[in-house]
Parts: structure tokens; C-alpha cells; sequence
């Protein structure tokens, strides 16, 4: 599962360094058993109750952490957490809700680092943030809230000049997270940071290295069936970079303030604005499915279903939206039930369809 966590990080953190902390660090030892065993169980016949008894050895040590100020900025705690968060995620299905416990844990780690501190944190922190932000993007957004990681810290890079993709993936994941920011959360002068959003995610795809271009495309063909355009992409960093990209922009068009209320323009500029939505969609579905070996994709490509698909009206492609859904609950233990039986009253289906 290290690949999950491991996708905009070269240096492959979670894969190297955290199993060689994990050996000194019961707490970070006990949260690769929770989450693995947890994994293990929904995947094939193994205890189902393994991960509960590691997941309270953790609980012992974490619960104490909030008053204790040299814990907060301790890195191996820190990627616990974010090993943690995942299983909470998984368990969803399992209790029927998300307590958000481990979340609120990790904006308590992230917000711990002081943004002007001379010091910038260490690599394993700063590859724990990118996780975290990215779980923080996924749960802002279904619980249609504002972010609550800071997002001023002084390693994050905002410019647009020459970087690895891992930095180009982040930047435009931290354009995602401000992104969510604007449509859940208080912004003053609503229309200025609109455009300050719109006008960074121009800038963003002009500046892209050829690299984040696919590497093969093909259009859809729905006399094959195929109703998503093939999209494959060089690495898991660039694949989750353009999918966050392509959720952004269809946030924005949903958010667009500037299609007339009223007048004869008004059907055709909302008409036109759907199209471009429903485009955006299809390239973040294209991409995930096509780049099968990045399974985050398949969430990000979730949230855009989720956000969006009420507005297709073939049933090809309906069909198509809700098997995404399906196959990222089905393969990938990833709770979607909820917004399959939306989409489902939203399409005006019959239970069952």
C-alpha cells in the first residue's frame, strides 16, 4: 500500500523510510499493522479483528499527544497518523460513519509546523504533509467544508519555474485544496479570488513541463463501449497532478458567477458551461481508469463524479459515471455507496437500475 502514500515522492518515504522508523517507534510499527491487517482482511481471509487490537495499541500513545508540544512535531507520530487516517477511511463501510479522529490529528500535526520558522521541516515531514493535505482535499470536499491544514508553510512552492514533477504535482494540489477552500469555506471579495484560481490554473497548464502531456491518447469510441477517453500518463506523480488539475476546473466552472441569470444568452451560456464541465469530468475519469497502477486516481475521479455527474443526461455515460463508483468500492475498498445512490435519484433512476 506504500504506493498510495509514495505518489508525488520520488524519495518513496513511506516505502524506505518509514519501515526502518517503524523500528524503534512502536506506535509508527503498530500503525503498519493496523492499516495493513485492515487491508488484508477486506482483500482476503485474514483476522478481521487484527487491526482493531494494533489500532488501540496506538490509541494508547496518540491520545495523549495534544497537550505534549515536542510530540506534535514528531515526525514519526506524524506519518502514524497519516497511516491511521487511511484506515479510518477504510472503515467507513465497516461503522457507518467518518469520525474524522485521525484527521483532526493530522491538521493538529500539519498546523504545528510554524510557517516563518528558520528551520524547514524534515523530508519525512514535508512527504507526510502531502499526504495529508491530499486525504485533507478528499475530506473537505465530501463533508462540503472548508480546508483546515494550513497552507502558508514556507516549503510550499507556488511559482511556476522549473521542477520535478513531484513539485509540479504539489503545486497544483495545493491549487485543488485552495480551490475547495473557495467553494466551502469564507473568502472575502469572492470575485477576485475567482479569477486569482482561474488565472493560476491557466498559468499552471502553460507552464507544465511536455512531460505532463499523456503519452498516449485515444477519444472515446461508444460504438466499443468505450465512453472515456484513453488517457496514459509517465508517472504517478503526473497522473495525480492532472487529475487534482482537472477536479479544480470543473469545481471553478460549477462555481462560475459570471453566466447571466437572466436574457436570451443565458440557456446557451449555461449549456456551454455544462459541456465544458462534462469535459473535464471525462478527461478525470479517462485518466484514472487508464493509469489503473495510481488507485488514488480512482478517488479523485470519485469527487468529480460526486461534484458533477448530475449533469450528464445519456445513459451511456451515466452508466459508465456509476460504474466508477462501483469498481472503486469493489476493488479498491473505497466507500462510494452514498454517492451512487445520489447520482441514482439525481438521474431519476429506479432503485435497482
Amino acid at each position: 500500500m506504500c504506493t498510495w502514500f509514495d505518489l508525488c515522492d520520488a524519495r518513496r518515504h513511506f516505502a524506505i523510510v518509514v519501515p526502518r522508523r517503524a523500528t524503534t517507534c512502536p506506535t509508527l510499527l503498530n500503525a503498519i499493522f493496523a492499516l495493513s491487517s485492515r487491508h488484508l482482511s477486506l482483500h482476503e481471509q485474514y483476522d478481521p479483528y487484527a487491526s482493531d487490537r494494533y489500532h488501540q495499541e496506538c490509541l494508547k500513545h496518540l491520545t495523549t499527544i495534544s497537550n505534549d508540544s515536542s510530540a506534535l512535531t514528531n515526525d514519526d507520530l506524524l506519518a502514524a497518523t497519516i497511516l491511521l487516517r487511511t484506515l479510518e477511511e477504510l472503515d467507513v463501510p465497516l461503522i457507518g460513519t467518518d469520525h474524522e479522529g485521525h484527521l483532526l490529528g493530522i491538521q493538529l500535526f500539519m498546523n504545528t509546523q510554524n510557517a516563518s520558522a528558520l528551520d524547514p521541516p524534515s523530508s519525512l515531514r514535508q512527504a507526510s504533509f502531502w499526504v495529508g493535505l491530499r486525504q485533507e482535499i478528499t475530506m473537505a470536499f465530501a463533508t462540503q467544508r472548508p480546508i483546515k491544514v494550513k497552507l502558508d508553510h514556507l516549503f510550499i512552492d507556488r511559482s511556476f519555474s522549473p521542477a520535478d514533477d513531484d513539485c509540479w504535482a504539489n503545486r497544483i494540489v495545493v491549487h485543488c485544496a485552495e480551490v475547495v477552500q473557495f467553494c466551502f469555506g469564507e473568502v472575502e471579495n469572492r470575485k477576485s479570488e475567482y479569477q486569482r484560481l482561474v488565472e493560476y490554473d491557466y498559468n499552471w497548464l502553460r507552464a507544465r513541463p511536455l512531460s505532463w502531456l499523456p503519452i498516449a491518447y485515444s477519444e472515446p469510441d461508444l460504438s466499443s463501449g468505450l465512453v472515456f477517453p484513453q488517457i496514459f500518463y509517465i508517472n504517478h506523480a503526473v497522473v495525480i497532478g492532472n487529475v487534482h488539475g482537472a477536479l479544480a476546473r470543473a469545481l471553478l466552472m460549477c462555481h462560475d458567477e459570471s453566466i447571466p441569470k437572466i436574457g436570451p444568452s443565458r440557456i446557451r451560456a449555461r449549456q456551454k458551461l455544462d459541456n465544458d464541465i462534462r469535459m473535464q469530468v471525462r478527461e478525470l475519469c479517462g485518466a484514472a481508469l487508464s493509469n489503473k497502477q495510481t488507485i488514488p486516481a480512482m478517488f479523485t475521479a470519485c469527487m468529480g463524479v460526486t461534484a458533477c455527474g448530475d449533469r450528464f443526461v445519456e445513459y451511456a455515460e451515466q452508466k459508465a459515471l456509476l460504474d466508477i463508483l462501483v469498481k472503486t468500492d469493489v476493488e479498491h475498498m473505497w466507500p462510494t455507496a452514498s454517492a451512487q445512490s445520489h447520482l441514482k435519484r439525481a438521474w431519476g433512476w429506479e432503485d435497482g437500475s
